[in-house]
Parts: C-alpha cells; structure tokens; sequence
C-alpha cells in the first residue's frame, strides 16, 4: 500500500504541534479490499516518541472510502494531530487494509491483514531568539470536490498536500506559515516569500505585511501552470518591524504535469524503476519530488524513443506492456509479483522468447543435464554444478529453456549511446528450474 506521509511542526498561542498529514492516492484506494456495500477500511496508527525514550503519544483512527475516493486527485487524505516539543523525535506510522486477509503460510502460520509501516526520525526546532517560525505547509486549492478532505483553522478552509505536488489537477501553489514573538511582544509583521527552481533561480516573488499581534498566520500563493515538471523550493523569511535579522524556512516541492504522476500508486513507480536504474540512481530516484521523478523519467524514456517526432513512444509501451505480461503470467502463491519472479525478470528485459523448450515431469537419471548439454553444446559455458543436482530415482524437477536468436533488442537499462550498442548477442539462452514442484522457477544457468 503506497502512501506519502508529512510531519509538519507549527507554534500556536499554547505552544508546538505535530501535524501527520498522509495522501493515499487513487492506485492504492483503487487496490484495497471491499466489504458488500463496496466500501473499504483503514486503520490509520501513529505513534510519536522523543528519540532518546520518552514516553510515547499515540493515536489510531478508522477511516472508510468509498469507490468515489478513486476518483479525485488529491485521493484520500488524514490528518493527526500531538502535541509537541523542540527536540529530537522519532515518527512510527502504520496503515493496515482491515478487510484484507494475509494468509499465514509465509509467516509463521499466522494470518493477518495487509499493512505498510514506516519509521522516521525528525528534528522539531527549538525557538529562534525567542520567537518560532513553523514549518512550511503544503496545500491543495479548494474545489467542491475537496469536501471530505478540507478542514478548517483560523477561519480559512484547507486541504493539506504531503506530496508537495503541483501542476496537472492543482496549477497553483498554496502554502500556509505561522509565526509567533515572544511573550507581550506585538509589533507589525511582514514576510516575503520565493520560489526558486533546480538550478538555484528565482521564478516567483510574493511580500506582504500583517497587523501587529504576538501570532502571525500567513498564507502565499503562486501560478504554477507556466512552469514545467520538476523540483522546485519554496523559501518564506518573517520578521517583525524593526528587527536586525528574519526567521526563515525552506522546503522542497516539485510539479508534474501527468496523471501517472498523481494518480499512481508510488511504491509500483519504484517497482518499474528497479528495472531502469542502477542502484545508485535508484536510489536517487528513491529521495526524489514526484514532479522530479516524472522528470527524471521522461528524460530517460526520450532517449529511448525509436521514433521522437510522433507523439508515441514504442520504448515506454513495450516495456509497459512487458510488465503487465509478467505480472499476470509469472505470479506464483501470491509470494511476489510476476515482474520479480526470474522469468518476469528476463520476460522484461527482452521480451518473447524465440523458442521455448517446456518439460512438465522429466524423465530418466539425467533427463535436465542431458537437455540442456544438447541445448548449449556450441556455447563457451558449462553447465552448473547446481543444474546436476538430482535426487533419489532420478532428476524429475520440471525445467524451461528460453532461446533468444537473431535480432535481440537490447533492455531498457540499456545505454542508448553506448558506442557498442549494435553488438547484440545472437543468441541468448536461459534455463529454470521448478526445484520445489510448487510452479517457482528459479533461473539455473544464462549465456547473458
């Protein structure tokens, strides 16, 4: 279940408070388990401790959608509030499908329900000369169809963004900050905000001033609609009339302009992008904005794109359409999904098979070995030890064999200027093993 989690602090006439603000986006309200009347159920559990043993504050809340939740933008949205104090603090979140069933022959025999939990350690900060600037807040514009998501603080309504998405459903950024002076201390306000680009440039400006009062409740907007898929930085300085210096906060936000961007659900991007990346760009990929994935994405598959004139790229589909291929005809027991199994792995990296040699139950003492050596005898490898393995009566485990001959594509990892780009094998042959008899066949032996 993919979610975007936001930990937000902001300082009120009382002191500090946490706000949890976590998107599920339409994917995943799409994915859950329905009761008869096609509703489904969330248990949404948070628990808050300062990261050195303090005690504990937690917070559990039940939450129903309905089928229309797939349909807006913003999805589905929940909010927690804790109180707060400067410090370390560590953040624990768990999300479950409550009518969902895990079944328990992979874990120890016990059934359970789905569930995702993160963790993560924050740093709420401590008062700047006396006096407290929140941290920014994200937020969506408010339609009629944010009823159900918005709520309402100082009089104004809101609808928190913990994606930090602008662009295609929300063409204008929104961001709310408080400030608050010390104690009897209500000289005027004034603020300014920026929003800077990846490369460090300004490309929006806003400034105001406020009536004098210990608290400042600011709130900024700006017109994305001209500016294209990325990351972005908002920074908002306050600081009360007369002051030598300003209180400032930066955060980062990124814009998107395609649905997959904000419909989808963030955890099947990561999934594809294992197929794409190397680890370290996918760990990159990992830390970054959505607006700066789709970026980073669309970069990639442009360099792939046989035909860049037309409004179609025959990369990006076929690779899709290979992971829908494995998804549905690799998945064995429910375990992993079809593109991770080995044979959704090679399916993936190059599609169908030219020939494919299927034995369901093998026969005789060395049926496998004897096949395969018959099979590779004109390629510059032998056969594993782990392939001659055989039990009592014989070697019985079903196998597969995949050819790949002639003109073989090269995979979408592939560099697409390597200079030794047309040096494509002829021939590529991989064999797996059902070692178990349960239908999982493990890959035993390559010429990749």
């Amino acid at each position: 279940m993919g979610f975007t989690l936001e930990a937000t602090t902001r300082p009120d006439s009382a002191g500090l408070v946490l706000e949890l603000a976590v998107r599920i986006p339409p994917a995943t309200v799409a994915q859950l388990s329905r009761d008869e009347s096609g509703n489904a159920r969330l248990l949404a559990a948070a628990s808050v401790r300062g990261r050195f043993g303090a005690n504990a504050l937690e917070s559990r809340t039940e939450v129903t959608l309905s089928a229309a939740d797939t349909a807006r933008s913003q999805g589905k949205v929940i909010v927690m509030r804790f109180p707060a104090a400067p410090g370390p603090c560590r953040i624990t979140f768990r999300m479950s499908d409550l009518l969902s069933r895990r079944h328990g022959l992979f874990r120890g025999g016990k059934d359970g329900n789905e569930s995702t939990e993160i963790r993560g350690d924050i740093e709420i900060p401590r008062a700047q000369a006396g006096r407290d600037l929140s941290d920014i807040e994200f937020l969506w514009p408010t339609t009629d169809e944010s009823a159900g998501l918005a709520f309402v603080r100082g009089g104004r309504t809101l609808v928190n963004n913990p994606d930090r998405l602008y662009g295609l459903y929300a063409t204008e950024l929104r961001a709310a900050f408080v400030a608050r002076s010390k104690a009897g201390d209500v000289r005027p306000w004034h603020w300014v905000a920026r929003v800077f680009d990846s490369r460090g440039e300004g490309v929006a400006q806003a400034e105001s001033t406020a009536a004098a009062g210990r608290l400042l409740d600011g709130e900024v907007r700006f017109d994305l609609s001209t500016e294209p898929a990325g990351a972005y930085e908002l920074e908002v300085k306050a600081w009360q009339e007369g002051d030598a210096g300003a209180m400032a906060r930066r955060a980062r936000f990124s814009v998107g302009w395609q649905s997959d961007t904000w419909l989808r659900n963030a955890a099947d991007a990561m999934d594809e992008v294992h197929f794409l990346l190397d680890a370290e760009g996918e760990e990159k990929f990992l830390l970054m904005q959505p607006g700066e994935q789709e970026r980073t994405l669309a970069d990639f598959w442009t360099r792939r794109d046989p035909t860049p004139e037309t409004a179609v790229n025959e990369a990006l589909l076929t690779f899709r359409a290979r992971v829908a291929h494995a998804n549905a005809n690799f998945s064995r027991l429910d375990i992993e999904k079809g593109m991770f199994s080995d044979m959704g792995r090679v399916y993936i990296r190059y599609g169908e098979p030219s020939e494919i040699t299927h034995q369901v139950i093998p026969a005789g003492s060395e049926t496998l070995t004897q096949q395969l050596e018959e099979i590779i005898v004109n390629e510059d490898r032998t056969v594993g030890g782990d392939v001659r393995q055989k039990g009592l009566g014989g070697d019985m485990r079903p196998f597969e064999v995949w050819v790949y001959e002639g003109d073989i594509p090269l995979p979408p990892d592939a560099d697409p200027n390597d200079a030794n780009r047309g040096r494509v094998r002829r021939r590529l042959l991989f064999l797996f093993v059902d070692d178990q008899g349960m239908g999982l066949y493990r890959l035993r032996y390559s010429t990749e």
